[in-house]
């Protein structure tokens, strides 16, 4: 087998094995600082390059709330939709910048009723997932040689009904896809040199 061939074989492998965190894979009890830091360092774990990198700081997650991309905890407690916005803060922002990570979720932050919140994160969380899931599908083919079908993404930001969710869903597809290629171009370098 030719370093080329070994290299797809090995990326093929990653790509299947790195798994999304699941909705049901989030607390649903609220969590402390220190609990949140450990819980994303653990669910990111197949996303970092190096096992010692962190996934999440203290530091960056006081700066998400500043920047009001984040909203503040509640008693010093973090709840699960705090969790499902850093998971997705995580995965943008090695693409986008903080302020445009806020433009994407200012739709949801700024409704006001918490429970109407909260839904519409989830909604939004839920439709990540399943566009994570589609690109991993992608992604595999492509190293195989297998033609480009995206119709799985298209299908699944075609399901919501509200435009504004629609342009969510298609920066997070776009993001996720130029993230799982970043990550593919380190595994490249790190394989090769």
């Amino acid at each position: 087998m030719n370093t080329y061939d070994k290299l797809v074989t090995d990326v093929c492998s990653q790509i299947r094995l790195a798994e999304v965190v699941e909705l049901e894979d989030i607390p649903t009890i609220d969590l402390y600082m220190d609990q949140v830091t450990t819980f994303m360092d653990h669910a990111l774990t197949p996303y970092k390059r190096c096992a010692t990198d962190k996934a999440l700081t203290k530091t960056m997650i006081n700066n998400y709330t500043k920047a009001k991309i984040f909203p503040p905890p509640v008693k010093k407690k973090y709840s699960k939709t705090h969790l499902m916005l850093l998971i997705m803060i995580y995965h943008l922002k090695s693409i986008l910048s903080i302020r445009d990570i806020g433009v994407v979720f200012r739709f949801a932050l700024e409704e006001s009723d918490k429970e109407k919140q909260n839904k519409m994160i989830e909604t939004i969380y839920i439709g990540f997932v399943r566009l994570q899931k589609a690109t991993q599908e992608y992604l595999s083919a492509s190293a195989q040689g297998i033609p480009d079908n995206t119709f799985f993404e298209k299908t699944i930001i075609a399901e919501y009904q509200q435009d504004e969710m629609k342009r969510i869903l298609l920066v997070l597809l776009l993001v996720i896809r130029a993230n799982a290629e970043k990550q593919l171009a380190e595994r490249a370098l790190d394989f090769y040199f």
